[in-house]
């Protein structure tokens, strides 16, 4: 029953891992960060694995979502700055959401390569 329970837990888990979009050594065409404090990186390349269903319409395809209000969205904001000036590729995955702007899938984590 353990194994079971073990199995089904690892299932679940990697069907969340892979229900979000990836840039994986992906380089920065440019970001944009809005008077509200929200941002988003558009990468030169579409998102890979399985990007969220709301990032279908045309534009959005390539790109993550942050909020540069929040510590972490100031991180995330200094990470591709960094790469796009030092011409550096990024590995970032998403949440598989659009909270933020509603077409766009949020950053969940990822860093310089």
């Amino acid at each position: 029953m353990k194994k079971l329970m073990l199995f089904m837990t690892l299932m679940s888990a990697s069907f969340l891992l892979n229900a979000a979009g990836m840039a994986n050594s992906y380089e920065v065409e440019y970001v944009r960060v809005d008077t509200t404090g929200l941002a988003y990186v558009n990468f030169k390349s579409a998102l890979i694995n399985t990007p969220a269903s709301c990032t279908e319409k045309p534009g959005f395809t390539h790109a993550l979502a942050f909020d540069t209000n929040t510590a972490g969205g100031k991180s995330i904001l200094s990470v591709v700055l960094t790469a796009q000036a030092s011409g550096k590729l990024i590995y970032a995955l998403g949440t598989g959401l659009c909270d933020n702007y509603g077409v766009i899938e949020d950053w969940s984590y990822g860093w310089i390569k």
